[in-house]
C-alpha cells in the first residue's frame, strides 16, 4: 500500500512540477530518484540462512535482487535456544538486545537463539526438520521445541 502511495506522490508531484514549474518539478524529481532507488527496494525484505558445520550465515535480500551478509554465529556459543514465547527463555528477557530475523508471520512462531558473551537474542523462522534434529544433537541441553 505505501509502495503505491509513493508512486502516486511521484506522479503528483512531477505534474505538479510541469504545470506550476520552479522548485516544485525539481523536488518532485528529487523524491521519485531518492524514493525509487533507497526505499522502494526495502519493502520486499527476505533472510537467508546458510547453517553448516555448527555456523549460522545470515544474509537480507531486498527485492529478490540484492543480497548483504549481515552475520555469523557459532551454535557453540548459543546458551539456549527454544521457540519465541517458552518458558525456558523467561531468565533472558532483560537486558539483552533483540536482532529480528524472522518473517514476522503471526502463524509461525520463530526461534530465539540467546547468545550470553554478546548479551543478544536472534530471532530466526526455522522451518526444517533436519536442521532442528541436528540442532538438537549439538546442543542437547539447551535447545528446546517446546
Amino acid at each position: 500500500m505505501l509502495k503505491y502511495g509513493l508512486i502516486v506522490l511521484t506522479i503528483l508531484l512531477a505534474l505538479g512540477g510541469f504545470f506550476i514549474f520552479g522548485p516544485l518539478l525539481y523536488l518532485g524529481l528529487i523524491l521519485a530518484v531518492v524514493g525509487h532507488f533507497f526505499i522502494y527496494p526495502r519493502f520486499n525484505v527476505e533472510y537467508e540462512y546458510s547453517y553448516v558445520n555448527g555456523e549460522f550465515d545470515i544474509d537480507v535480500i531486498y527485492s529478490q535482487s540484492k543480497r548483504k551478509h549481515l552475520e555469523t554465529f557459532s551454535v557453540a556459543d548459543v546458551e539456549c535456544a527454544a521457540p519465541y514465547g517458552s518458558h525456558q527463555l523467561d531468565a533472558f528477557q532483560h537486558d539483552f538486545t533483540v536482532t529480528d530475523y524472522s518473517s514476522l508471520d503471526p502463524d509461525k512462531r520463530p526461534y530465539v537463539f540467546v547468545l550470553p558473551k554478546e548479551k543478544r537474542l536472534i530471532f530466526m523462522q526455522i522451518d526444517d526438520d533436519d536442521l532442528i534434529k541436528d540442532l538438537k544433537y549439538r546442543l542437547p541441553r539447551r535447545f528446546f521445541t517446546d
